[in-house]
């Protein structure tokens, strides 16, 4: 297939990330700068047309264009990999005290070591690769490789192969690789095992893998060391973050510095033609294409990478601020309230106090960075305040340092008689498990906002000791509010006095609207169906509140259901005997319709207030 059919291809049927890779793929093939790796004689017999590019994402999704299935030896980027492995064999101090981290601004190849510390300067020249593979454990030659070709199984998710062509073509020119270890060994670098030694570290340079591997490999370490395709584990966790940064120093050769700064991307080349590039938590980029520059670096990888960076913002050094702010919105207790549908006095109590609530609705990741903010935000609240809200509603995910500040933020703001809650977190989350290990008391997860804000005027109720013992006088009611002394006496003898115990419903959505409610005692909610199998909370009522009283108006069917939440006790007002006694007393339906509009009406006024505040 040509380049101009290949970038048709993607372009058609492709995804929008597809077309710039074929693109990529039809622009960049066309050069033909570089050499062959003529100085390994296998190597010098590749096909310098060759050309992949593979984006493999941490979520698992994989896009390719051009020869992302041809199979090359991994060389150089062998590296990498084996320093993990090392790593896990042996930890990090001591894998340190044989090998060092320090860019040695040289070639891949030279022999120069760290003379002060009597180490190679870093794990990927060939000096400190070749001390790194001689600590790889295992009872001789043919049992330690079986363990590094079991390792690179776990990040491509297939089983590898040694090209023997190759190896043995290495082994029998690497008298330069032969000669730095010798020195290793002349210095105590590494142990008298010389040969063996050598003979893996060629064959691990020696093993097949494709660019398509390559990504996939990449895509591990971006995320953390999990393979994105298979589910399992390549790395310890521990561990990812030092390959990586490693990577980030001294993967590209005395290319590092520029690669960083015009990249910025952790990498490793290898002299077979290959790249691969890590973006932390986000993907991973595999190049292959043999025709190498002076510094034995991809010729067209870097183009790729440097391409793919730029276009797609790629720089892990890039410092332009997230545009998104970790607080999405931040409004008190007097701008919005919960569903609860309160009497007269409960209302009065959070006009004044509902300014000592405060909800701050925050998004996206929580890093130290976002947190950082959050803790700010709080930390400015007046000291009047009593009761903080997070709203997590719009947050991804919670990292672990995340949840370590989040643990001591609400601990710090209970040692300051402030009480916080966390919203739309629930037991099984991720993020509620990271946030329950850090220290976060499950009384600190409250639900949904609603119910957090529920919560919170209930504090607000009890502070101002708004408690209501028995049932609530009539004269309290709102919906009778004003009426004189004979109406209410007449309208009290069409009256009729009920008791629900907790749980039972007292209407169901579309019943005959044949009754009003007027609540004495207890609470109620009002639900409505969004499903065969689910119904919604539209609110919760308080005493001195009325229920079902639509069927004031037009007696249409229920609307939602009403259930008892604790045991309560009602008084029906039956529609039919209503019209005879208006029919009386004229006086008693016009104060009951004057205070039913009177209730929508502070109703639809809550409700604008908290549009103005949404929006």
């Amino acid at each position: 297939m040509t380049q101009l059919a290949k970038l048709a291809l993607a372009v058609s049927t492709g995804t929008p990330i597809d077309t710039v890779l074929a693109e990529l793929h039809a622009n960049i093939g066309s050069l033909m700068d570089g050499h062959l790796a003529d100085y390994i004689p296998e190597l010098a017999k590749a096909d310098p047309r060759h050309f992949g590019i593979v984006i493999a994402t941490a979520e698992g999704g994989i896009h390719a264009i051009g020869d992302c299935e041809i199979p090359f030896t991994i060389q150089s980027i062998s590296k990498a990999f084996v320093y993990g492995l090392a790593l896990e064999d042996h930890g990090t101090d001591h894998v340190l005290s044989k090998v060092g981290v320090e860019p040695s601004g040289d070639a891949f190849n030279s022999i120069v070591f760290d003379e002060r510390s009597k180490r190679p300067f870093n794990p990927m020249v060939n000096a400190g690769a070749i001390a790194t593979t001689a600590l790889i454990k295992g009872d001789g030659g043919l049992d330690r490789l079986g363990r590094v070709m079991s390792m690179f199984e776990r990040f491509t998710g297939r089983p590898v192969a040694v090209d023997h062509k190759v190896f043995l073509s290495e082994k029998a020119t690497g008298h330069r690789n032969r000669a730095i270890g010798h020195l290793e060994l002349n210095f105590g670098m590494i142990d008298h095992r010389v040969e063996e030694h050598l003979d893996l570290y060629f064959q691990q340079c020696s093993l097949l893998v494709t660019c398509r591997d390559l990504a996939v490999m990449a895509a591990t370490l971006a995320n953390g060391g999990v393979n994105p395709l298979t589910g399992q584990r390549a790395i310890a966790p521990d561990y990812v973050k030092n390959v990586i940064s490693v990577m980030n120093s001294c993967g590209m050769y005395d290319y590092s510095g520029e690669w960083a700064y015009r990249i910025g991307l952790p990498a490793k080349s290898g002299v077979g033609g290959g790249i691969i590039a890590v973006l932390p938590g986000r993907l991973g980029i595999g190049v292959f294409s043999p025709l190498l520059d002076e510094r034995g670096n991809s010729s067209r990888g870097i183009k790729v990478c440097e391409d793919l960076s730029q276009r797609f913002g790629l720089n892990v050094f890039d410092t332009r601020p997230s545009r998104i702010s970790p607080v999405r919105r931040q409004y008190d207790g007097l701008l919005v309230g919960s569903k609860r549908l309160r009497n007269e006095k409960e209302r009065d109590v959070l006009a004044r106090e509902g300014g000592r609530i405060v909800v701050f609705e925050v998004q996206g990741e929580m890093t130290f960075t976002s947190v950082e903010h959050v803790i700010r935000q709080v930390a400015a609240i007046p000291d009047g305040v009593g009761y903080v809200i997070l709203d997590f509603r719009r947050v991804s995910d919670i990292d672990e340092p995340a949840a370590a500040l989040l643990a001591t933020l609400l601990l710090q703001q209970g040692e300051r008689g402030r009480q916080m809650r966390l919203a739309h977190l629930w037991s099984g989350m991720d993020n509620y498990t990271r946030l329950q290990a850090a220290g976060v008391s499950d009384q600190a997860f409250i639900g949904d906002i609603d119910q957090a804000l529920e919560w919170a005027e209930q504090c607000i109720l009890a502070d101002g000791a708004i408690e209501i013992e028995g049932e609530l006088p009539l004269t309290e009611i709102d919906l009778i509010r004003g009426m004189s002394g004979d109406d209410l006496n007449a309208l009290e003898q069409t009256l009729e006095r009920l008791e629900f115990p907790a749980g039972s419903v007292i209407f169901r959505e579309g019943d005959r609207a044949e009754q009003l409610f007027l609540l004495a005692s207890g609470t109620v909610s009002v639900h409505v169906g969004v499903s065969a199998k689910r119904t919604k909370r539209l609110a919760t009522l308080s005493p001195g509140v009325a229920f079902g009283e639509m069927a004031l108006l037009d007696g249409s069917p229920r609307s939602a259901e009403v259930r008892a939440d604790t045991a309560i006790v009602a008084f029906a007002l039956d529609i039919e005997r209503l019209k005879i006694l208006a029919g009386e007393r004229p006086t008693v339906e016009r104060a009951l319709l004057l205070n039913l509009g009177r209730t929508l009406s502070q109703r639809v006024r809550k409700a604008n207030d908290e549009i103005r505040t949404w929006e």
